[in-house]
């Protein structure tokens, strides 16, 4: 009886012994991890932010994944056998999570691309606004109209999307009308001296001004100017009240839409049938 007591004693003590390095084998993983990471990002890998939090998020989960691997065969848990189990639940979890493997692969791909990142101006489709996160299974874009909308990665990678905010400079295309009896000459030296005075707008290339058509009312003329990439709204708004006003102030008219009327009276008619 007592050889009983003792060995339930001994075999007690070896299994508290034997938890006790476990959970110190994945304390030790655990801040492995944090140091491996923390080291990753005091280095200086120039990669976007996005992706330097993902490296250091799976570097984390990896060291912590061997920790546990270690606190198992410690426990003296046989390894081989859950590894060909793990191996068909593999299979199985892969075929239903195919989906969302692809939106990871797409995510990671579409970091290390570097295509877009937080903070730049973007047109997606109809979607139009400014990248507030990149993660690895989707991106947050905040529209213009103030609205967040999700984005899956894997139907991102398959979309145009503009980047607006890589460019240096971006053309701003306008497109107005004078009356017929306006003179052409005098209102493009008004809008070529409206340029000018812009100081952002770029010298090179410099402003292209077009007589594109003569339409049903106006005399229709095309302005193409450059200008920082930063700085396009601000100078779109100004430049066409500006270009406005240097019209009016030299007498130039910019047309309502016009028809022209022409009215039968019966004395014509008569005269006509005289005639």
């Amino acid at each position: 009886m007592f050889k009983m007591v003792l060995d339930f004693i001994v075999g007690s003590f070896e299994f508290l012994i034997k938890i006790t390095l476990a959970l110190i084998a994945i304390l030790i993983s655990y801040y492995l991890g944090k140091l491996f990471s923390g080291y990753i990002k005091k280095s200086k890998i120039k990669v976007h932010p996005e992706l330097m939090y993902n490296i250091m998020r799976a570097v984390k989960l990896v060291m912590l994944f061997i920790g546990f691997l270690i606190a198992l065969s410690i426990l003296g848990i046989e390894l081989t056998g859950l590894m060909v189990a793990a191996g068909f639940a593999g299979i199985v979890v892969g075929l239903a999570t195919q989906q969302t493997l692809s939106q990871i692969f797409a995510g990671i791909s579409m970091l290390i691309e570097g295509r877009i990142k937080v903070g730049d101006s973007v047109r997606v489709g109809d979607d139009w606004g400014v990248v507030e996160a990149v993660g690895i299974m989707s991106t947050q874009i905040r529209l213009w109209s103030g609205e967040v909308v999700t984005i899956p990665n894997s139907d991102l990678m398959s979309s145009k999307i503009y980047n607006y905010s890589r460019p240096i400079a971006r053309r701003i295309d306008l497109s107005l009308g004078i009356s017929y009896n306006s003179d052409i000459g005098k209102a493009l030296d008004v809008i070529r001296k409206t340029l000018e005075s812009k100081e952002l707008i770029l010298a090179e290339p410099p402003p292209t001004l077009i007589v594109d058509s003569l339409g049903d009312s106006s005399v229709n003329i095309k302005v193409l100017l450059w200008v920082p990439s930063q700085e396009f709204w601000t100078i779109r708004r100004e430049i066409i009240r500006e270009i406005k006003g240097a019209l009016e102030a030299a007498g130039i008219e910019i047309p309502f839409p016009q028809r022209v009327i022409w009215l039968r009276t019966k004395t014509d008619s008569t005269q006509l049938s005289q005639a």
